[in-house]
């Protein structure tokens, strides 16, 4: 069984194509491999640092901690971005002007639409269901995308945005930046 267990061996992951044959080190080998630069903490020392208080720096950084959670800008900077897909344009330039009648209502500041480029898929299908390779068909299907801003946000247009229902079709995305 020892016969056996000592021509045992097991490929190393990720060396090179070809597969590697590593064999398993006794206990001298490998205390000669370890580097005499490595040092390891023990419990005691880290016990000893303590936890670190992170509000005492809070008054030197002037900005509130908030745990890792990104703060929006303020004041004016603010800006809706909204982001419309769809299969059709009619749908979308519908969208748009519901989108600039709520901005217009609340007194937001309406940037756009910006004509994103048009995305085209083309699908390429056999006439025949068995023979004839040479006849094919091309369908595409084309996505269109728009992109609107709005600035100047109050809180009736962000509400009012949170309760509009694009209509069924429209693919819509909205970022504060």
């Amino acid at each position: 069984m020892q016969a056996l267990a000592s021509r045992c061996s097991r490929a190393q992951p990720f060396t090179s194509s070809r597969p590697v044959v590593a064999r398993l080190q006794s206990g001298a080998i490998a205390r000669r491999v370890a580097r005499p630069s490595q040092s390891f903490v023990t419990k005691s020392a880290v016990a000893d640092a303590g936890a670190v208080d992170v509000e005492q720096y809070e008054d030197e950084l002037d900005v509130p901690i908030t745990g890792g959670a990104a703060l929006a800008p303020a004041g004016d900077k603010v800006r809706l971005r909204i982001r419309m897909r769809s299969y059709e344009v009619k749908l979308l330039e519908d969208c748009i002007a519901q989108i600039q009648t709520v901005a217009d209502a609340t007194g937001a500041a309406f940037k756009g639409p910006v004509m994103l480029p048009t995305k085209k898929r083309v699908y390429c299908v056999l006439r025949s269901p068995h023979v004839n390779k040479d006849a094919r068909e091309h369908f595409e299907i084309r996505t269109h995308h728009r992109l609107v801003d709005l600035k100047n946000l109050s809180a009736e247009t962000v509400s009012m945005m949170m309760q509009w229902v694009p209509p069924s079709g429209v693919e819509v995305e909205c970022s504060i930046a």
